[in-house]
C-alpha cells in the first residue's frame, strides 16, 4: 500500500504529513519504535521500505523543515518574478525539500504552478518512488523527471531544465561519505546561460573533515559567489540541532 494519504485540496502541506505519520509512529509497539530508530543509523542509511521512510520523517522531518525554510527565506528574492523557475534535487530523500517549497511559496503567495519542472535525483528508489508520489500531489502543473542514480553518474543531459532559471537542491548529501560532488560542480561551472542558485543545507559537524565538506564542495563551483552562509553548532544557540547552510548564485543580485 502506499504511504501518501488522501489529496486535502487546499489543506495539503508538510505539516499534514508529518501529522499523519506521528500518528502512525505512535501506534507502533515500543520494540517496533526502537528498531526502525535504530535501522535509521543517525540518518544517515539508505532508505528501503515504507516503514523507514515514515520513520525517518517521524525522527527528522522537523528539523529538515526549519532548516529548509531558513534557506528558502535567504534565496534572492529576485527569482520569484523572474517567470518561472526550475528545481533540480540531487539526493532529494522522499522529497521533503520539495514539500517544504511548496508550502514555503504558499506563505509568499505565490502559485505552485511557479515551479515549471522537477529534477528529482536519489540513489535508492524506494526514496525516489515516495518524492516523485509527494511531489505529484503537491504540484498538479509542474512536469517530473526523476533518475535512480548517484552523484558520480549525473551527467549534463539529466539536469536539463525547461527554464534558465534553476535552484540546485542539496540537502543533506554533501556531508555523506558516499557523495563527492565533483561532476557536479564540473558540470554547474561550465554552465554560463542559465541563472543557477546552488542550496546547500546539511548538519554542522564539529570534526575538520565532515565540517568542512559543505565549504570544500563551494571552492569547487567556478564563477558563483557565496550569497549566504549560517553555520551554528548545538552549543551555539537554543535549537536542539546543528545547522549549516550555504547558498550560491551564478549570477551577482
Amino acid at each position: 500500500m502506499h504511504y501518501t494519504p488522501q489529496i486535502r485540496k487546499s489543506a495539503y502541506s508538510f505539516d499534514d504529513i508529518l501529522k499523519d505519520v506521528e500518528k502512525w509512529f505512535v501506534s507502533l509497539s515500543e520494540n517496533k519504535k526502537k528498531s526502525l530508530k535504530e535501522n535509521l543509523d543517525h540518518g544517515a542509511a539508505l532508505l528501503d521500505s515504507k516503514s523507514q521512510l515514515k520513520a525517518y520523517l517521524h525522527f527528522y522531518g522537523r528539523i529538515h523543515q526549519a532548516k529548509l525554510l531558513q534557506a528558502f527565506e535567504n534565496i534572492p528574492k529576485e527569482i520569484w518574478s523572474e517567470g518561472g523557475i526550475s528545481i533540480i534535487d540531487y539526493g532529494c530523500g522522499q522529497g521533503i525539500a520539495e514539500m517544504v517549497l511548496s508550502d514555503y511559496i504558499a506563505s509568499k503567495w505565490i502559485d505552485n504552478d511557479f515551479i515549471k519542472d522537477f529534477t528529482l535525483i536519489e540513489p535508492s528508489r524506494e526514496n525516489l518512488l515516495q518524492a516523485v508520489e509527494y511531489v505529484q500531489a503537491f504540484y498538479f502543473e509542474s512536469k517530473i523527471r526523476h533518475y535512480c542514480i548517484n552523484d558520480k553518474q549525473i551527467t549534463k543531459e539529466h539536469i536539463n531544465t525547461n527554464t534558465n532559471t534553476i535552484i540546485h537542491i542539496f540537502s543533506n548529501v554533501i556531508d555523506l561519505e558516499e557523495f563527492e560532488g565533483d561532476r557536479i560542480a564540473d558540470i554547474l561551472s561550465q554552465d554560463k546561460s542559465n541563472n543557477n542558485i546552488i542550496v546547500c543545507v546539511s548538519p554542522y559537524y564539529q570534526e575538520g573533515t565532515r565540517g568542512k565538506r559543505m565549504e570544500e564542495f563551494g571552492k569547487k563551483l567556478q564563477g558563483y559567489s557565496l550569497r549566504y552562509k549560517f553555520e551554528k553548532h548545538t552549543d551555539e544557540w537554543e535549537k536542539p540541532y546543528s545547522c549549516q547552510i550555504h547558498i550560491y548564485t551564478s549570477r551577482f543580485y
